[in-house]
């Protein structure tokens, strides 16, 4: 049965309203949310926030930032259609304020299934299954890590467009400042290896001091 990973979640009656649909609702702690990533069962993610503990931009970096790139859900304590916005905006899938029916959030995870599952990510011949967490280049799977995956799925959302290392930093480390490191450049690196190897077109582009692009190759 496909899981769907619940954290820091306690919504009375959604396992159910979960089951009912033939999904699987599995609580994870945050902490242990890197383990479940390979998990192939792993379809979806819904996130309990208190929007009292911050903005829900910040918890939805720190997931991604985990690695996490399937359908991400937001169910916000406290919040209005302002949080709402925040989430959405900050790379949520779906959000919603609570206190909210457990039937209508497992309906939202069930759509935003259907149309993840129906619509993979394609630019050129790169193609990215969200659900499964899958990165293929004119049909040759590329053996992504959790962090070089988010860092493609990043980038491929925004074909074309320069993303720079403040914004990286927020969206996979859930970073709000520069560490002064270079885990950017070496996972820039790492994936550009996998991604842009043994082709004879670069889709990853570095644009000296201002950040990275990803696009198609006959651009």
């Amino acid at each position: 049965m496909t899981a769907i990973l619940s954290l820091a979640c306690d919504v009375i009656g959604l396992a159910e309203a979960i089951a009912a649909r033939g999904l699987r609702l599995v609580t994870v702690r945050d902490g242990a949310l890197h383990r479940h990533l390979d998990a192939a069962p792993a379809r979806a993610a819904i996130l309990g926030w208190d929007v009292g503990e911050g903005d829900p931009r910040e918890c939805v970096a720190r997931i991604r930032g985990h690695g996490w790139g399937g359908p991400l859900m937001l169910l916000l304590s406290g919040g209005s259609s302002r949080h709402i916005v925040q989430a959405i905006d900050g790379g949520a899938d779906d959000a919603l304020a609570l206190p909210a029916c457990p039937g209508e959030i497992a309906a939202r995870v069930a759509a935003r299934l259907r149309s993840q599952g129906a619509q993979p990510i394609k630019l050129g011949a790169l193609r990215i299954d969200t659900l499964h967490r899958r990165a293929t280049r004119e049909g040759r799977s590329l053996a992504l890590l959790p962090r070089e995956f988010a860092l493609l799925l990043y980038l491929a959302q925004r074909p074309g467009a320069c993303v720079g290392r403040n914004e990286l930093h927020r969206a996979i480390w859930g970073l709000n400042f520069d560490p002064g490191t270079n885990v950017i450049e070496v996972h820039i690196s790492r994936l550009r290896a996998k991604l842009d190897r043994d082709f004879a077109t670069a889709m990853l582009r570095t644009e000296k001091g201002q950040g990275y692009r990803l696009v198609a190759p006959d651009r």
